[in-house]
């Protein structure tokens, strides 16, 4: 159940929608890549997975990671997650002749940004909800924190 105090979204929840969502696309995606490849690949699979995946990928990560470090609004990994999405389809235009202004691959391609962006700013904002305010705060898996920080424990008085 939810806590009363505040959304799934806006706490450090694990089970939040901040992370299910973001883990439901990354999923669909690689399925779909796997089984129905023309639903996210448009030139070839080797294509998809060096500049879809790995480099944008690895970009939207470090994005998301970035801007939890530098203490800035979720929204601005959202924005330079469009951003990529325009860099990833330009690199499938000009480096694999793939279609430039294609709604459908951009779309996809830039749902699969955002999702590793996000999971990126959340793994790296509980991490420094743990480090930072562990008087308050413990890690809860690799994208959530709890209440209850490193000197109170559950069960005493």
């Amino acid at each position: 159940m939810a806590p009363v105090s505040g959304t799934l979204v806006s706490k450090g929840s694990s089970a939040s929608l901040a992370v299910a969502l973001p883990l439901l696309v990354v999923a669909l995606v690689l399925l779909s890549a796997a089984f129905r490849p023309e639903l996210v690949v448009e030139v070839s699979r080797a294509d998809f997975v060096l500049v879809s995946l790995f480099l944008g990928g690895g970009a939207a990560w470090l994005t998301g990671r970035s801007i939890a470090t530098t203490w800035r609004p979720y929204r601005q990994a959202v924005l330079y997650a469009l951003l990529l999405g325009c860099v990833v389809r330009f690199f499938h235009f000009a480096l694999f002749e793939g279609t430039l202004l294609s709604l459908h691959y951009f779309l996809t391609d830039t749902a699969f940004l955002v999702a590793i962006a996000t999971l990126g700013f959340r793994a790296e904002r509980a991490r420094q909800m743990a480090t930072r305010y562990g008087w308050i705060y413990r890690q809860s898996g690799f994208f959530g924190w709890l209440e209850g920080g490193a000197g109170t424990r559950s069960g005493g008085s």
